[in-house]
Protein backbone atom coordinates (compact mmCIF):
# COMPACT_ATOMS: atom_id res chain seq x y z
CA UNK A 1 0.00 0.00 0.00
CA UNK A 2 1.04 3.70 -0.74
CA UNK A 3 0.63 6.30 1.19
CA UNK A 4 -0.15 9.40 -0.90
CA UNK A 5 0.38 13.18 1.12
CA UNK A 6 -0.87 16.55 -0.09
CA UNK A 7 -1.14 19.75 1.66
CA UNK A 8 -4.07 21.84 1.59
CA UNK A 9 -5.06 25.42 2.16
CA UNK A 10 -7.71 25.62 5.38
CA UNK A 11 -9.36 28.90 3.51
CA UNK A 12 -10.82 28.45 0.01
CA UNK A 13 -11.80 31.87 -1.36
CA UNK A 14 -13.73 33.39 -3.96
CA UNK A 15 -12.91 35.03 -6.77
CA UNK A 16 -11.36 38.11 -6.49
CA UNK A 17 -11.72 37.97 -2.71
CA UNK A 18 -9.46 39.90 -0.50
CA UNK A 19 -6.91 38.34 2.52
CA UNK A 20 -4.76 40.55 4.65
CA UNK A 21 -1.36 39.72 5.14
CA UNK A 22 -1.49 38.18 8.53
CA UNK A 23 -4.32 38.81 10.34
CA UNK A 24 -7.09 41.45 9.51
CA UNK A 25 -5.88 45.21 10.43
CA UNK A 26 -7.40 46.76 13.49
CA UNK A 27 -8.51 50.22 13.94
CA UNK A 28 -8.21 50.78 17.87
CA UNK A 29 -10.68 54.33 18.12
CA UNK A 30 -10.88 56.31 21.60
CA UNK A 31 -14.16 58.26 21.42
CA UNK A 32 -12.94 59.96 24.65
CA UNK A 33 -16.11 61.59 26.17
CA UNK A 34 -19.27 62.51 24.01
CA UNK A 35 -22.46 64.10 25.65
CA UNK A 36 -26.11 63.56 25.11
CA UNK A 37 -27.56 66.85 26.19
CA UNK A 38 -31.39 65.63 25.38
CA UNK A 39 -31.46 62.09 26.66
CA UNK A 40 -34.54 61.00 25.58
CA UNK A 41 -35.48 58.54 22.84
CA UNK A 42 -34.49 59.99 19.72
CA UNK A 43 -31.30 62.07 21.36
CA UNK A 44 -28.27 62.10 19.71
CA UNK A 45 -24.39 62.40 20.69
CA UNK A 46 -22.22 64.95 18.40
CA UNK A 47 -21.07 62.94 15.55
CA UNK A 48 -17.70 61.61 16.29
CA UNK A 49 -15.30 61.44 13.13
CA UNK A 50 -11.66 59.22 12.94
CA UNK A 51 -8.96 59.54 11.07
CA UNK A 52 -6.29 56.67 11.90
CA UNK A 53 -4.50 57.10 8.88
CA UNK A 54 -2.82 53.96 8.12
CA UNK A 55 -1.94 51.50 5.17
CA UNK A 56 -1.79 47.70 5.18
CA UNK A 57 -1.61 44.78 2.59
CA UNK A 58 -4.03 42.91 1.04
CA UNK A 59 -3.74 40.08 -1.37
CA UNK A 60 -6.84 39.48 -3.97
CA UNK A 61 -7.24 35.70 -5.20
CA UNK A 62 -7.85 34.78 -8.39
CA UNK A 63 -7.51 31.36 -9.11
CA UNK A 64 -10.64 31.36 -11.82
CA UNK A 65 -9.10 33.48 -13.97
CA UNK A 66 -7.29 36.53 -14.34
CA UNK A 67 -8.92 40.09 -13.41
CA UNK A 68 -7.77 43.36 -15.53
CA UNK A 69 -7.93 46.58 -14.42
CA UNK A 70 -10.83 46.47 -11.66
CA UNK A 71 -11.92 48.51 -8.83
CA UNK A 72 -11.77 47.22 -4.70
CA UNK A 73 -15.43 46.85 -3.60
CA UNK A 74 -16.09 46.72 -0.13
CA UNK A 75 -18.55 44.76 2.20
CA UNK A 76 -19.45 45.61 5.92
CA UNK A 77 -20.20 42.94 8.50
CA UNK A 78 -21.05 43.58 12.39
CA UNK A 79 -21.69 41.32 15.39
CA UNK A 80 -24.15 43.83 15.99
CA UNK A 81 -28.03 43.26 15.31
CA UNK A 82 -29.50 45.70 12.77
CA UNK A 83 -31.62 48.42 13.86
CA UNK A 84 -33.95 50.52 11.45
CA UNK A 85 -32.20 51.89 8.81
CA UNK A 86 -28.17 52.46 8.45
CA UNK A 87 -28.54 51.57 12.48
CA UNK A 88 -27.00 48.86 14.83
CA UNK A 89 -28.42 47.94 17.77
CA UNK A 90 -25.43 48.38 20.33
CA UNK A 91 -27.23 47.79 23.54
CA UNK A 92 -30.59 48.21 25.60
CA UNK A 93 -29.92 52.06 25.78
CA UNK A 94 -28.22 52.81 22.41
CA UNK A 95 -28.09 52.50 18.72
CA UNK A 96 -25.12 53.48 16.56
CA UNK A 97 -24.97 54.60 13.36
CA UNK A 98 -21.45 54.40 11.09
CA UNK A 99 -20.29 55.65 8.07
CA UNK A 100 -16.63 54.72 6.47
CA UNK A 101 -14.65 56.29 4.18
CA UNK A 102 -14.11 54.75 0.84
CA UNK A 103 -11.52 56.77 -1.12
CA UNK A 104 -10.23 56.09 -4.32
CA UNK A 105 -12.60 57.70 -7.47
CA UNK A 106 -15.28 58.06 -4.08
CA UNK A 107 -13.56 60.49 -1.34
CA UNK A 108 -16.34 60.12 1.01
CA UNK A 109 -18.56 58.80 4.18
CA UNK A 110 -20.86 55.46 3.10
CA UNK A 111 -23.18 54.70 5.97
CA UNK A 112 -23.24 51.15 7.18
CA UNK A 113 -24.14 48.41 6.11
CA UNK A 114 -23.43 48.14 2.93
CA UNK A 115 -22.16 45.22 0.22
CA UNK A 116 -19.49 45.75 -2.28
CA UNK A 117 -19.21 49.18 -2.76
CA UNK A 118 -16.59 49.70 -5.28
CA UNK A 119 -13.98 52.93 -4.74
CA UNK A 120 -14.49 53.34 -8.42
CA UNK A 121 -10.99 53.15 -8.94
CA UNK A 122 -9.78 50.79 -11.70
CA UNK A 123 -5.99 50.18 -11.52
CA UNK A 124 -5.50 46.97 -9.68
CA UNK A 125 -5.19 43.58 -11.68
CA UNK A 126 -4.82 40.04 -10.36
CA UNK A 127 -3.52 37.42 -13.05
CA UNK A 128 -4.17 33.87 -12.86
CA UNK A 129 -1.07 31.10 -13.62
CA UNK A 130 0.65 28.31 -12.47
CA UNK A 131 3.12 30.95 -10.72
CA UNK A 132 0.40 32.08 -8.59
CA UNK A 133 -2.69 33.50 -8.98
CA UNK A 134 -2.68 36.66 -6.15
CA UNK A 135 -2.37 40.14 -6.56
CA UNK A 136 -0.38 42.21 -3.47
CA UNK A 137 -1.98 45.76 -2.47
CA UNK A 138 0.14 47.34 -0.65
CA UNK A 139 -1.83 50.50 -0.17
CA UNK A 140 -5.36 50.11 1.54
CA UNK A 141 -6.96 52.18 3.89
CA UNK A 142 -10.00 51.30 4.07
CA UNK A 143 -11.71 51.52 7.79
CA UNK A 144 -8.91 54.03 8.73
CA UNK A 145 -11.57 56.86 8.26
CA UNK A 146 -15.09 56.73 9.52
CA UNK A 147 -17.89 58.41 11.46
CA UNK A 148 -20.40 57.11 14.34
CA UNK A 149 -23.06 59.04 16.29
CA UNK A 150 -25.01 57.50 18.95
CA UNK A 151 -28.66 57.50 19.43
CA UNK A 152 -30.49 57.15 22.42
CA UNK A 153 -33.60 54.44 22.09
CA UNK A 154 -34.29 53.98 25.97
CA UNK A 155 -33.10 57.47 28.85
CA UNK A 156 -29.77 56.82 30.34
CA UNK A 157 -28.96 56.98 33.75
CA UNK A 158 -25.31 57.66 34.66
CA UNK A 159 -23.72 57.47 31.73
CA UNK A 160 -22.31 54.31 29.53
CA UNK A 161 -18.52 53.29 29.54
CA UNK A 162 -18.02 51.60 26.48
CA UNK A 163 -14.69 49.11 25.70
CA UNK A 164 -13.45 47.20 23.51
CA UNK A 165 -16.67 47.33 21.39
CA UNK A 166 -16.36 45.85 17.74
CA UNK A 167 -18.06 48.23 15.57
CA UNK A 168 -17.51 46.91 11.71
CA UNK A 169 -15.77 44.36 10.26
CA UNK A 170 -14.52 45.26 6.77
CA UNK A 171 -14.00 43.05 3.57
CA UNK A 172 -12.91 43.70 0.38
CA UNK A 173 -13.28 42.21 -3.62
CA UNK A 174 -11.28 42.69 -6.60
CA UNK A 175 -13.80 43.10 -9.20
CA UNK A 176 -17.01 43.23 -7.17
CA UNK A 177 -18.43 39.99 -8.89
CA UNK A 178 -18.50 38.05 -5.48
CA UNK A 179 -19.44 39.29 -1.35
CA UNK A 180 -16.33 38.32 0.44
CA UNK A 181 -16.51 37.40 3.93
CA UNK A 182 -12.86 37.76 4.87
CA UNK A 183 -12.51 40.69 7.02
CA UNK A 184 -9.34 42.68 5.88
CA UNK A 185 -9.64 45.35 8.52
CA UNK A 186 -11.64 45.60 11.92
CA UNK A 187 -13.01 48.70 13.68
CA UNK A 188 -12.91 48.29 17.24
CA UNK A 189 -13.88 51.14 20.13
CA UNK A 190 -11.43 50.73 22.38
CA UNK A 191 -12.66 52.97 24.81
CA UNK A 192 -15.49 55.64 25.53
CA UNK A 193 -17.57 57.04 27.80
CA UNK A 194 -21.08 58.23 26.71
CA UNK A 195 -22.08 60.87 29.51
CA UNK A 196 -25.92 62.29 30.24
CA UNK A 197 -26.89 65.28 32.30
CA UNK A 198 -29.45 62.90 34.17
CA UNK A 199 -27.64 61.46 37.29
CA UNK A 200 -28.85 59.03 39.86
CA UNK A 201 -26.56 58.44 43.20
CA UNK A 202 -27.16 55.09 45.50
CA UNK A 203 -26.24 55.60 49.24
CA UNK A 204 -23.98 58.94 48.59
CA UNK A 205 -21.72 56.87 46.49
CA UNK A 206 -20.73 54.34 48.96
CA UNK A 207 -20.38 51.05 48.34
CA UNK A 208 -22.85 48.69 49.91
CA UNK A 209 -21.47 45.36 52.00
CA UNK A 210 -23.36 42.71 53.70
CA UNK A 211 -21.87 40.22 55.87
CA UNK A 212 -23.54 37.17 56.82
CA UNK A 213 -20.82 36.01 59.79
CA UNK A 214 -20.75 32.19 60.42
CA UNK A 215 -23.23 30.45 59.13
CA UNK A 216 -24.15 26.55 59.51
CA UNK A 217 -23.52 24.10 56.08
CA UNK A 218 -26.94 22.61 56.94
CA UNK A 219 -28.68 23.28 53.80
CA UNK A 220 -32.11 23.10 56.23
CA UNK A 221 -31.42 26.02 57.76
CA UNK A 222 -29.98 28.45 55.23
CA UNK A 223 -33.54 28.64 53.28
CA UNK A 224 -33.83 32.27 52.78
CA UNK A 225 -35.79 32.61 56.17
CA UNK A 226 -32.43 32.83 58.55
CA UNK A 227 -29.50 34.81 59.17
CA UNK A 228 -31.33 37.95 57.18
CA UNK A 229 -29.32 41.36 56.42
CA UNK A 230 -30.65 44.28 55.65
CA UNK A 231 -29.52 46.18 52.54
CA UNK A 232 -30.83 49.91 52.87
CA UNK A 233 -30.17 51.78 49.72
CA UNK A 234 -31.09 55.36 49.63
CA UNK A 235 -31.52 57.27 46.07
CA UNK A 236 -30.74 60.74 45.07
CA UNK A 237 -31.29 61.67 41.25
CA UNK A 238 -31.18 64.76 39.93
CA UNK A 239 -30.13 66.83 36.64
CA UNK A 240 -31.79 66.33 33.31
CA UNK A 241 -35.32 65.08 33.11
CA UNK A 242 -35.14 64.72 36.85
CA UNK A 243 -34.42 68.64 37.28
CA UNK A 244 -38.30 68.64 35.28
CA UNK A 245 -39.97 67.22 38.28
CA UNK A 246 -41.03 63.92 39.81
CA UNK A 247 -40.23 60.96 37.76
CA UNK A 248 -41.41 57.71 37.33
CA UNK A 249 -38.31 56.40 38.63
CA UNK A 250 -37.46 52.12 38.95
CA UNK A 251 -34.57 50.09 40.27
CA UNK A 252 -33.07 46.54 39.37
CA UNK A 253 -30.71 44.72 41.14
CA UNK A 254 -28.04 43.85 37.89
CA UNK A 255 -25.91 40.98 38.34
CA UNK A 256 -22.37 40.77 37.30
CA UNK A 257 -20.54 38.42 34.71
CA UNK A 258 -19.10 35.79 37.31
CA UNK A 259 -21.41 35.41 40.08
CA UNK A 260 -24.71 35.59 37.98
CA UNK A 261 -27.60 33.99 39.13
CA UNK A 262 -27.96 30.93 41.21
CA UNK A 263 -27.53 27.64 38.82
CA UNK A 264 -30.70 25.85 40.86
CA UNK A 265 -32.88 28.98 40.52
CA UNK A 266 -32.33 32.27 38.70
CA UNK A 267 -34.43 34.31 41.25
CA UNK A 268 -31.30 34.46 43.83
CA UNK A 269 -28.14 35.86 42.91
CA UNK A 270 -25.21 33.21 42.49
CA UNK A 271 -22.27 32.94 44.78
CA UNK A 272 -18.59 32.30 44.15
CA UNK A 273 -15.67 30.53 45.90
CA UNK A 274 -12.41 31.54 45.46
CA UNK A 275 -13.33 32.84 41.99
CA UNK A 276 -15.30 29.94 41.03
CA UNK A 277 -19.11 29.40 40.70
CA UNK A 278 -20.88 27.51 43.67
CA UNK A 279 -23.87 25.06 42.69
CA UNK A 280 -24.75 24.76 46.47
CA UNK A 281 -25.91 28.32 47.66
CA UNK A 282 -27.97 31.39 46.76
CA UNK A 283 -28.73 35.25 47.96
CA UNK A 284 -32.16 35.59 48.26
CA UNK A 285 -32.91 39.18 48.21
CA UNK A 286 -36.53 40.59 49.33
CA UNK A 287 -38.38 44.06 49.66
CA UNK A 288 -39.89 45.39 52.94
CA UNK A 289 -42.81 42.99 52.09
CA UNK A 290 -41.13 39.99 52.00
CA UNK A 291 -41.73 39.90 47.93
CA UNK A 292 -38.57 38.54 46.45
CA UNK A 293 -36.68 40.81 44.11
CA UNK A 294 -35.32 39.22 41.22
CA UNK A 295 -32.18 39.95 40.07
CA UNK A 296 -32.26 42.10 36.22
CA UNK A 297 -35.76 42.90 36.33
CA UNK A 298 -37.19 46.34 37.52
CA UNK A 299 -39.35 47.45 40.12
CA UNK A 300 -41.16 50.65 40.15
CA UNK A 301 -40.21 52.65 43.23
CA UNK A 302 -43.56 54.49 45.21
CA UNK A 303 -43.24 57.12 47.87
CA UNK A 304 -40.29 59.23 46.74
CA UNK A 305 -40.28 62.66 46.38
CA UNK A 306 -38.69 64.91 44.30
CA UNK A 307 -36.81 61.82 42.72
CA UNK A 308 -35.50 60.48 46.04
CA UNK A 309 -36.25 57.76 48.29
CA UNK A 310 -35.28 54.33 49.88
CA UNK A 311 -35.38 51.14 48.91
CA UNK A 312 -34.89 48.90 51.65
CA UNK A 313 -34.00 45.20 51.01
CA UNK A 314 -32.95 42.12 52.69
CA UNK A 315 -30.38 39.92 51.57
CA UNK A 316 -30.84 35.98 53.48
CA UNK A 317 -28.24 32.90 52.29
CA UNK A 318 -30.44 30.52 50.32
CA UNK A 319 -29.20 26.95 49.65
CA UNK A 320 -29.55 24.43 46.95
CA UNK A 321 -32.57 21.92 49.20
CA UNK A 322 -31.35 19.28 47.16
CA UNK A 323 -27.55 19.90 48.42
CA UNK A 324 -27.98 18.23 51.77
CA UNK A 325 -25.21 20.14 53.22
CA UNK A 326 -23.06 22.97 52.03
CA UNK A 327 -19.66 23.13 51.53
CA UNK A 328 -17.74 25.01 54.24
CA UNK A 329 -15.38 27.93 52.86
CA UNK A 330 -15.58 31.65 52.21
CA UNK A 331 -18.19 33.28 50.30
CA UNK A 332 -18.94 36.32 47.95
CA UNK A 333 -22.04 37.15 46.00
CA UNK A 334 -21.87 40.80 44.37
CA UNK A 335 -24.19 42.90 42.01
CA UNK A 336 -24.96 46.00 41.23
CA UNK A 337 -27.82 48.92 41.82
CA UNK A 338 -29.04 50.30 38.56
CA UNK A 339 -31.88 52.89 37.89
CA UNK A 340 -34.39 53.60 35.00
CA UNK A 341 -36.83 56.15 34.21
CA UNK A 342 -40.07 57.72 32.37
Amino acid sequence: MALLTAAFSAQAYVQGEGEPEGEAHVYNIDLNSLDIANNRVGGRTPEFTWNLGSNYVVNFHCDSGSIINEAISYTTKSTMQPSGNNRFKLNDYLDVEASVWIAGNVNKYIPAPFTNYSNRLRQNSCFSGPGGSVARVNNVQSGSRGKVVFIVTKPIINGINITGQALLDLAGDLGGQAIPSTPISRVIISSGLITVPDRCVFNKGQKIAVEFGTLPNAASKLDGNNYKQSVPIHVECEGGSFSQGALNIELGIQTTTASGTASFNHQLLGTLSNGQKRSDLGILLQDTNGRPVVPDQFYEMKGFYKNQGDWNLTAAPMANAGAGSVKEGEFEASATVVAKFQ
